[in-house]
Parts: structure tokens; sequence; C-alpha cells
């Protein structure tokens, strides 16, 4: 019962930061009157951004994730937070997504032992080419959910688009 309430006062006390710190940040002009989310800390991009595939077959592909430094983001296991995710939008053409998650480490966050990312990442990942996709150049786009964090607040989660141009031979 100690631990649900324990959780209960930090998801409360995450929400007022990131509240507030983001009425600061849009009232300082800093980011041109919007709020900042965590797309602001971090970057990501599919390595490689193009590939060839036949329909039926498999595609497979790393995507690149770049933490600014004093940000760290939740790893995708971690149950307490909002942790990395990489997700096929609804009606995307590719099935089957399949994803290895880089080794996380722990750290503490609000005195709660958390699990967590910082620096530069590699999430690996592959999905099925549809055996009825049609011949030709596709421009594919996935998403990965981060929630950016330093040692004072969160920020808003994000879904980062992440391209890739995909030919059906």
């Amino acid at each position: 019962m100690k631990k649900i309430v324990m959780v209960a006062f930090i998801a409360t006390l995450v929400t007022v930061s990131l509240a507030v710190s983001n009425l600061v940040v849009a009232g300082s002009g800093e980011t041109g009157g919007r709020m900042r989310n965590s797309s602001n800390v971090v970057q990501a991009s599919i390595v490689p951004g193009a590939a060839t595939v036949a329909a039926g077959q498999r595609v497979a592909f790393k995507v690149n994730v770049q933490i600014q430094e004093k940000w760290h983001l939740y790893a995708h296991e971690d149950s307490m937070f909002i942790g990395i995710d990489l997700f096929l939008p609804e009606g995307a053409p590719l099935q089957d997504l399949h994803v290895n998650y880089p080794d996380s480490h722990e750290g503490v966050f609000f005195g709660e032992t958390v699990l967590m990312h910082e620096g530069d990442i590699v999430v690996e990942a592959s999905a099925l080419v549809p055996a009825g996709m049609e011949a030709g150049k596709h421009e594919l786009e996935l998403a990965l959910t981060v929630q950016a964090c330093d040692d004072k607040m969160c920020l808003a989660p994000a879904d980062l688009p992440i391209g890739l141009s995909l030919t059906v031979p």
C-alpha cells in the first residue's frame, strides 16, 4: 500500500513539475511561446534510411537515439514512467514489428530506483514487408515515444517521427 501511495505522489509531483516548468519556458520566449516537450532534447533517425526488400521478407534497421547531456529517458521495461517505445503508427503498411531495446542502467529519480538511458543509444528492429505490398518506392513512417527528464523535471512525452524509404522490387 505504501508503494502505491508513493507512486501516486511521485506521479502527481512529476505532473505539477511538468506543468510549472512548461509555463515558465513558454513565457520565457525560449521556444517562441510554445511549450517544450521531449523532442526538444531527443533526436532519432533510422539507419539505414533506405532499404530494398522483397515483399514477404523482413526489413531490418536501427534507430539511433541522441539524448542531450543531463537528460535521460526511461527504459522500455520501466513500469513507473513512460519508457521508450518504437511503434508502427496506425495504417502503416509494415507488420509484425520486432524490437530489441538496448540495455538500461539503474538510476534514481525523485527517490525511486528506475531503469534509464543516457547519451546515445541504438534500438534494433525489424518488420515484415507484407507479401502483397506493391512494387516501387514507399516512404514509411514509424515513431519512437520518449519522455525526457533531468534531475528536476520531466518534459511532456513526444512521439518522434522516423522515416524509412523502402523500395520493393
